[in-house]
């Protein structure tokens, strides 16, 4: 009897197909999901920036972020940015969407519907798009600006500006 089982077992191993089970997909199902959040960027020198959200969702290649605000030291004082919504990609990259105000501490503002940040670089980006521009009571408008944040350096394309002026 062992010895019909024990050939029954080797016959199974060797000409019968395994069993096997597909790989199920979890699209749009994110691996971890994060609710009323805070993460600090933290350095020898203390915290170089803060950010929080109402939620984001952690997927296999990006985060999606909902309204995030995240606010960083730079040479010129701090900086804020708050969307309605962003990406954060491996590439440590940031695309931020939705009604986008990217604010600095001495008053100056840019009001936009999409700003690429490139966290590496430290640049932010309209990439194409329009942007207004607020210091004061100035006003700038135009496309396709680009901002260097280590330099302050701002460079834009089709610029419209209404300069503010004290009386003399």
């Amino acid at each position: 009897m062992l010895l019909l089982l024990f050939a029954a077992t080797l016959a199974a191993i060797f000409f019968l197909k395994p069993h096997q089970t597909g790989k199920v997909e979890k699209k749009g199902v994110p691996q971890v999901v994060f609710f009323d959040f805070k993460s600090y960027e933290i350095t020898k020198e203390g915290v170089e920036s803060i950010g929080h959200g109402l939620m984001a969702e952690k997927f296999a290649n990006v985060m999606k972020i909902r309204a995030p605000f995240f606010k960083r030291l730079t040479p010129s004082g701090s900086e804020s940015v708050e969307a309605k919504e962003a990406i954060y990609t491996e590439n440590r990259t940031l695309l931020f969407k939705k009604d986008v105000k990217l604010r600095r501490d001495d008053g100056w503002r840019i009001d936009t519907d999409r700003v690429f940040y490139d966290i590496k670089r430290r640049i932010y980006s309209t990439q194409g798009l329009p942007f207004v521009a607020r210091y004061g009571g100035s006003v700038v408008r135009g496309k396709n600006m680009v901002y260097y944040q280590k330099s302050g350096k701002i460079i834009a394309d089709s610029i419209k500006a209404n300069i503010a002026t004290e009386d003399i």
